[in-house]
C-alpha cells in the first residue's frame, strides 16, 4: 500500500528552514474520519510519522483502501448570474407531458365484388331450376333410416363366429362389416322395424352399441308449410343446356383472358384478374363474390390435390368434368363405375373442379384438381344417402389420398345428436389430415345440421347475390363461413348444365377454395379452417355471429395468407405519396375488432393495411383502406370507428409508409410490420410521438 497516496506531504524549502504540511487521518472499515491540517515541528513531525506507520498497519489489517474515504468533496457551485455576467443560466422550462389516446373499432376485409340486388330463390332447400319446372333433389317425408338393416358394434374380444351366432339368435344376419371399424351392418327380416330391432339387440351381452342405419339427405323442402313452386318467370332459363348449344350463349372472344392491372407511382407490384374463357362464366356470380379472379392470379390449383365428393355419384364422362376425374367407388353397387341418377353429385363436382379455360361450359373453382366420386346411394335418384356407406366412403377417401372431402348432405334434424359411428369416421379422417366441409342445412332454422356442426368439420351456410343469408339456409353458432348458394350454375348429367340452390351448392365453393389453399401451402384441416375464418369478409354483426359465422369466404386473401390478424391498423395522414402514422400499430383480432393505442393529439384518419406482396409499399395487390373522415384525439378514447379495407387493385394511389423511426426506420414495438423489408420505407413522419 502506498503511504504517500494516503498521506501526501507538501514540502516547501526556504532560507529560513524546512516547513512541512501533513495530513493526519484515521479511518475505520465503514467511513473516513475528518482530516485536519496542522503545521508540525520537526519533533512533532517525527511523532506524526510514527503514528502514520501505525495507521498503515491498521489499514493493512482491516482492509481499508483509499476508496474508504469516499469521493473528494465537490466545490460549491458558483452563484447564478441573472444579469448576464458570465454565470450559469437557469435550465429551460420542462416540456409539457405528451397526451396519447386510444381508438376502438371494427375493420372489415371486403371482397372485390360489387354485389347484386337480386334476391335469393323463394324455394327453400336444394332445387334444380328449369325454364318450366322446379324439382326438389330429395323429396320431403323420406325415411329417417334404412328399412332393412341397423348398425352394431361388439365388445372387445368378440369373434366373428360369436357375432354371427348372436345375430342369428335374434333372427337377424350379418350383411357386411365396415372395414377397419368393427361396425357391422345387421340385416333384419322384411316387416321388422330396424330401430326397434336395434334397441332389443343392445341387451345381448356381446353388443357394445346398436342403432338405426340413419338416412342422410342432400336437401328437402320444409314439411310445413310446403314450399311454393317457383313461377316460370322467376326461374333462371339456363338449365339442362346441351353442350352443343354452349358456343351460342356467349362469344368466347369477348371474355378470353380479360384482366385488370395497374401500378401506382411508387408501386412495382401488379395485381391481375384472371378471367377464364368458358362461355358460361359470365353467368356464374359465385367466383366474383369470392374474389376468385384475383386468387387465380396466384394459383389455379394442382392435379396433385384430390377432392372426394361423397354424394349421389358423378357423370364421370361429362365434357366439362372428364379431364378432372380420378378413380372413385360406388358403395351401393360395389363397383368402380360411378353413375349419377339424381344429378346432385355432378352439380357439386362441377362447382369444385369443372375443366376451366377450355372454351366450353363453365369455370370450376380449381382449374387443376382431381375429383374422387364416391357414391353412397341407390339408383332410384331419390337423393337419400346411406349412413353405413357414408362411413365407408369417408374412410376410403382418407385411405386413398383425399386432401378434402365434400359432404353436401345432412344426417337427421335439429334433435338428432352426434352419431357415434360417424364420429369415429370423422376422427379417423381428421387424424389423417383430411379437411372435411359440410352443408349447414336447408330448413331456414336456427340449428346446424350434422355432420356440419361437428367441430372438426367446416360448416357452410349460404348467401345470395345480395350477400344476405338465404332464407332457407340454417344458421347457428356452429356455422364457420358462408358462400354463394343461390341460383348456382354447374354441370348436370346427360352432358348439360343447370342452376341449383342450397347449402349443398355453397359447400363445394368452400371445398374448392380449400383445395386451392392446400395448393398454395396451407396444411392440415385446423390450419385450413383458421385461415378461412381469418380471411373471411365479415357480414352481419361485428366478428363471428350465428347467421354468417366468420363471414363470406375470400379466395384471394385465403390463398395469399392475408389473415386479418396480420393487418396493421393505425392513425395517420397521407399526401398521396407518403403516409405518416401518428400512433402505435395495432393488429385486429379474428373477426376484425381492433384497438389502436398511443394516438397522438390531433386529427387523423384511421388506416388498415396488409402488405400482401411483402415489399414494404402500399401498392397494387395489398389490402388497404382509410376511414372516410378524420377522428380527433385529445388523449381520450374514441370508440365505434369502422374501417373497410379491400384489395388495392389500382383503386387507390400507391404510398410508402413513413413515421417516427425506431431502429432501421421501423416503428419501435410495431411487431415487425414486414421487418424483412424496412429499407423500402421513406421515413419522414411524426417527430412528436413515440412512433410505435
Amino acid at each position: 500500500m502506498n503511504k504517500a497516496a494516503l498521506f501526501p506531504l507538501a514540502r516547501a524549502s526556504s532560507s529560513t528552514g524546512l516547513h512541512t504540511d501533513a495530513r493526519a487521518c484515521t479511518c475505520t472499515r465503514a467511513y473516513a474520519r475528518t482530516c485536519t491540517f496542522t503545521r508540525l515541528s520537526a519533533a512533532t513531525l517525527r511523532f506524526a510519522r510514527g503514528v502514520a506507520l501505525v495507521a498503515l498497519l491498521v489499514l493493512a489489517l482491516t482492509g481499508c483502501s483509499p476508496g474508504s474515504f469516499g469521493a473528494p468533496p465537490l466545490p460549491p457551485p458558483p452563484p447564478s448570474d441573472p444579469g448576464g455576467g458570465g454565470g450559469t443560466q437557469p435550465p429551460p422550462p420542462a416540456e409539457p407531458p405528451r397526451v396519447y389516446g386510444r381508438v376502438l373499432g371494427h375493420v372489415v376485409m371486403e371482397n372485390a365484388y360489387a354485389g347484386r340486388t337480386a334476391s335469393t330463390s323463394a324455394a327453400p332447400g336444394v332445387v334444380v331450376q328449369g325454364a318450366v319446372r322446379t324439382m326438389p333433389l330429395a323429396a320431403p317425408g323420406g325415411p329417417a333410416y334404412s328399412p332393412s338393416d341397423f348398425l352394431a358394434s361388439f365388445r372387445p374380444g368378440a369373434t366373428p363366429d360369436q357375432i354371427r351366432a348372436a345375430a342369428e339368435r335374434h333372427g337377424y344376419s350379418v350383411k357386411r362389416v365396415i372395414e377397419g371399424t368393427g361396425i357391422y351392418v345387421i340385416a333384419v327380416p322384411r316387416g321388422t322395424d330396424p330401430a326397434l330391432a336395434a334397441e332389443g339387440f343392445k341387451e345381448d351381452p356381446l353388443v357394445e352399441h346398436a342403432q338405426p342405419n340413419y338416412t342422410a339427405r342432400v336437401g328437402e323442402a320444409p314439411a310445413t308449410p310446403a314450399a311454393p313452386a317457383v313461377p316460370a318467370a322467376d326461374v333462371t332459363p339456363v338449365t339442362t343446356i346441351p353442350v352443343a348449344q354452349i358456343a351460342q350463349v356467349s362469344p368466347v372472344a369477348q371474355i378470353a383472358q380479360a384482366s385488370t392491372s395497374g401500378t401506382g407511382a411508387l408501386g412495382t407490384a401488379r395485381i391481375a384478374r384472371r378471367v377464364p374463357n368458358d362461355p358460361y362464366y359470365p353467368r356464374q356470380w359465385g367466383p366474383e363474390a369470392m374474389s376468385l379472379p384475383y386468387a387465380w392470379d396466384f394459383t389455379t390449383g394442382s392435379s396433385s390435390v384430390i377432392v372426394a365428393v361423397i354424394d349421389t355419384g358423378v357423370q364421370t364422362d361429362h365434357p366439362d368434368l372428364a379431364g378432372h376425374i380420378t378413380a372413385g367407388y360406388d358403395f351401393y353397387n360395389r363397383t368402380t363405375y360411378v353413375r349419377d341418377v339424381n344429378g346432385h353429385g355432378t352439380h357439386v363436382a362441377g362447382i369444385i373442379g369443372a375443366v376451366t379455360n377450355n372454351g366450353v361450359g363453365m369455370a370450376g373453382i380449381n382449374w387443376n384438381v382431381r375429383i374422387m366420386p364416391l357414391k353412397v346411394t341407390d339408383d332410384s335418384g331419390s337423393g337419400y344417402l346411406d349412413l353405413s356407406m357414408i362411413i365407408e366412403a369417408l374412410r376410403y377417401a382418407a385411405d386413398h389420398g383425399a386432401n378434402v372431402v365434400n359432404m353436401s348432405f345432412q344426417i337427421g334434424g335439429a334433435a338428432t345428436g352426434e352419431d357415434p359411428f360417424m364420429d369415429q369416421a370423422i376422427e379417423y379422417a381428421y387424424n389423417k389430415g383430411v379437411t372435411m366441409v359440410a352443408a349447414a342445412g336447408n330448413d331456414g332454422e336456427p340449428w346446424v345440421a350434422y355432420p356440419a356442426r361437428d367441430p372438426r368439420v367446416i360448416a357452410v351456410g349460404a348467401v345470395g347475390p345480395d350477400l344476405a343469408r338465404a332464407t332457407w339456409s340454417n344458421y347457428g353458432s356452429e356455422v364457420d363461413v358462408v358462400a354463394p348458394g343461390a341460383d348456382i350454375l354447374s354441370a348436370w348429367p346427360t352432358n348439360s348444365f343447370a342452376n341449383a340452390s342450397g347449402t349443398s351448392m355453397a359447400t363445394p365453393h368452400v371445398t374448392g377454395l380449400a383445395a386451392l389453399m392446400i395448393t398454395s401451402g396451407v396444411r392440415g384441416p385446423a390450419a385450413v379452417a383458421k385461415m378461412l375464418h381469418e380471411t373471411a369478409m365479415d357480414l352481419g354483426s361485428p366478428a363471428q355471429d350465428s347467421e354468417y359465422g366468420w363471414g363470406l369466404v375470400n379466395a384471394h386473401a385465403a390463398v395469399t395468407g392475408s389473415s386479418i390478424t396480420t393487418m396493421k391498423v393505425f392513425a395517420g395522414e397521407d399526401d398521396g405519396t407518403t403516409l405518416t402514422y401518428h400512433s402505435a400499430m395495432a393488429s385486429p383480432a379474428p373477426g376484425g375488432l381492433y384497438e389502436v393505442r398511443e394516438v397522438e393529439a390531433g386529427s387523423w384518419y384511421i388506416y388498415g393495411w396488409i402488405d400482401v406482396n411483402h415489399n414494404g409499399i402500399i401498392d397494387d395487390g395489398d389490402y388497404y383502406g382509410r376511414t372516410p373522415g378524420r377522428i380527433t384525439s385529445n388523449g381520450d378514447t374514441v370508440t365505434g370507428v369502422n374501417l373497410r379495407v379491400k384489395i388495392n387493385a389500382g383503386s387507390v394511389p400507391s404510398a410508402r409508409l413513413a413515421g417516427s423511426a425506431g431502429s432501421q426506420g421501423w416503428p419501435e414495438g410495431s411487431a415487425g410490420l414486414d421487418a424483412a423489408y424496412p429499407v423500402r420505407l421513406i421515413l419522414k413522419g411524426s417527430t412528436k410521438g413515440k412512433g410505435r
